[in-house]
């Protein structure tokens, strides 16, 4: 079901992608500017008559630099088909437009980001054949911003802080607008 809070949680981005300026450190990529970005058709339907639909899909085109997808989805709680859905979501992108991609999930509680992160696999006994790993945007890594210089310096990121249900809950306060690195685990 769709919800305001659905649609905020990813509809964000395409307005403001330097917003996903906590994703580039993670990847440890400096943040791009606005005019690096394209929205793309977020519609991933096949033929068949089934829908599948990511909610947002943007193209990075720096001047410089390596271009990629980035497939943006908003996750209210543990749904254990999305693990099929991420997945196919990636292939189909990256096999669509011949581009990697990077899958971001934007949680609103912990233990839906937690869940989040992964890994999901697709495998036979030990042997993977698809590993499908999301950057998480939730509560654990995504700073609150609840003082004005901050929300004033970076609006984009104090709305997401707000999505997330980090901004006024009485929770630590992260140093400074942007996200360590070691709090997104990288591939073991």
């Amino acid at each position: 079901m769709v919800t305001s809070t659905h649609e905020a949680s990813h509809r964000l981005f395409q307005e403001h992608p330097e917003a996903l300026a906590p994703v580039f450190e993670a990847l440890g990529l400096p943040p791009p500017s606005k005019d690096n970005f394209d929205a793309l058709s977020p519609d991933a339907t096949e033929i068949r008559p089934m829908e599948r639909r990511v909610d947002t899909v943007l193209k990075l085109a720096p001047d410089m630099g390596e271009h990629f997808l980035l497939a943006v989805e908003a996750q209210t709680k543990k749904d254990p088909d999305k693990a099929r859905s991420w997945a196919y979501y990636v292939a189909y992108l990256c096999a669509k437009f011949d581009l990697p991609v990077v899958l971001v999930a934007v949680c609103r509680d912990r233990a839906t980001a937690e869940w989040a992160m992964g890994p999901f696999e697709c495998a036979v006994a030990s042997w993977p054949t698809q590993t499908t790993r999301p950057i998480v945007l939730g509560p654990q890594t995504v700073p609150e911003v609840t003082d004005e210089t901050t929300v004033a310096r970076s609006p984009a990121l104090a709305v997401l802080s707000a999505i997330v249900g980090r901004a006024m809950t009485g929770r630590p306060t992260a140093k400074g607008p942007g996200i360590r690195s070691n709090r997104f685990p990288g591939p073991s």
